[in-house]
């Protein structure tokens, strides 16, 4: 035994392991190519209906009365913009020569006219509609703010004023210098003119709705007051109109010329209603004029409201805008369709060359995806381009090579693409209504892709 040598020899790989090898890579391979794969984003198709929505910025017309002010000086003003006063009520005084004005001041601020509950909660309310509602160009508003509020505050101590006025005012000197002004009849009190409160729906003209000229002079922002100058205005009418203009095309696609009543959105809060309606023409411009008896108060320091015409569209099976896309298909005369009379089939004559070269009519049974009064569709792996197609009982031919685009979407209910037809009926930025019961067309609950441009026919997506 000695001297010989020993020579060791690989062992070969054991089975379990190659094939627990090959099951690893390809568990690792699944892994990456599932969390690399995009998910496919599915709808389950329902039947619906649009409600395609019309935009409008609406002209404001009240019944509107400007006072102006008698008298010159320092201006305060006790009622809150955009509520109700009564015959009597003080609306705002006039201190013609400061002094009485300053006492006043001294007098609201001391111990015994703090503010009740009532009078925080709407300064509170004032102060979270201004947040909600500010906007980087609405800076003016803080000037509304400071008078709402100031308004608040005199109006929560009014009657104590107005039960002390007259030792206030003996205790200056100046009983003749410090005017009262009372509301001589009762309405809704705004501190705003803008040349529109004696505009009419009969006056109201194209230049009345040009927005970017519009001017407001806020009467809140006055400190002092000239004789003669506006001071406050009433709105003395719960009746009021929303007036827009309208194009022909408007008229006709909303069949607005059709309608008494009309269903409208205030966009700024959404507030929903249905009021009298009507189209007015001056001769050369076309309006809506909406006739309201209520809301009035809500929107009393407004001339110009943004609203939307609520429309109900057709109902039918909706589907999204991003679904839909299209396919080629064929576009061959109807004249040269047959029905196999055996089978039922529909398909062409064609001919067709066998393995000697000599050619031959056969009949080629064919899908038929969609039939007008002129042609028929088929889809493009159901006949080869350049195939010639007889007519039954004649010579003439046609040669298959013509394609239209057709509407679909691609149905994954067995788990790859399937192009079915759709026929739009009616739309909008986000969905469209299709007709149901279509040949090869779209059906309720089925499921299509959402974003079908990035597929195509037949492609695997389970």
């Amino acid at each position: 035994m000695a001297g010989k040598k020993v020579v060791r020899y690989r062992r070969k790989p054991k089975a379990a392991a190659i094939i627990f090898g090959i099951v690893l890579v390809y568990i690792v391979c699944f892994i990456v190519i599932y969390v690399s794969k995009a998910k496919v984003q599915t709808y389950e198709v329902e039947v619906g209906s649009l409600m395609n929505n019309a935009s409008y910025t609406a002209v404001a017309i009240r019944q509107e009365e400007v006072y102006n002010s008698s008298f010159s000086g320092d201006i305060n003003y006790y009622q809150r913009e955009g509520t109700r006063v009564m015959t009597d009520d003080t609306v705002y005084t006039v201190d013609e020569t400061g002094r009485v004005s300053d006492i006043l001041a001294q007098y609201t601020s001391g111990d015994g006219n703090t503010l009740s509950d009532d009078n925080l909660a709407v300064i509170k309310n004032t102060l979270t509609n201004y947040k909600t509602q500010y906007g980087e160009d609405d800076f003016g508003a803080i000037y509304d703010l400071k008078s709402d509020i100031n308004a608040t505050v005199l109006q929560s101590i009014n009657e104590n004023i107005m039960a002390n006025l007259d030792s206030i005012v003996a205790s200056t000197g100046s009983q003749d210098l410090f005017k009262t002004v009372k509301a001589e009849k009762p309405g809704i009190v705004v501190y705003s003119v803008d040349g529109y409160e004696d505009v009419t729906p009969d006056t109201i003209s194209r230049v009345d709705f040009k927005k970017a000229s519009y001017e407001k002079q806020n009467l809140k922002s006055e400190k002092l007051i000239a004789a003669s100058d506006p001071a406050y205005k009433l709105i003395t009418s719960e009746n009021w109109t929303l007036m827009f203009p309208v194009t022909q095309s408007d008229i006709d696609k909303y069949s607005l010329s059709s309608k008494d009543t009309i269903s409208i959105k205030f966009t700024k809060d959404n507030i929903t209603g249905t009021f009298p309606f009507k189209i007015v023409n001056d001769g050369k411009n076309s309006y809506g004029e909406i006739t309201l008896s209520k809301y009035m108060i809500r929107y009393a320091t407004e001339r110009f409201l943004d609203i939307e015409i609520i429309v109900s569209g057709k109902s039918g099976i909706k589907v999204p805008v991003s679904a839909v896309t299209e396919n080629e298909f064929y576009k061959i005369p109807k004249e040269y369709l047959l029905t196999n009379g055996e089978k039922g089939d529909y398909g062409f004559f064609i001919e067709q060359s066998d393995s000697d070269g000599q050619v031959n009519t056969v009949f080629k049974a064919a899908d038929i995806y969609k039939s007008t009064d002129d042609y028929v569709y088929v889809k493009e792996t159901a006949i080869s381009s350049g195939t010639s197609i007889i007519k039954m009982d004649s010579n003439d031919r046609f040669v298959v090579g013509p394609v239209e685009k057709l509407k679909g979407v691609y149905c994954v209910n067995t788990g790859y693409t399937v192009f079915k037809l759709v026929e739009i009926l009616d739309g909008n930025n986000e969905y469209y209504i299709v007709k149901q019961s279509l040949s090869h067309g779209v059906s309720i609950y089925d499921r299509i892709i959402l974003d079908a441009d990035k597929y195509s026919e037949n492609e695997m997506i389970y």
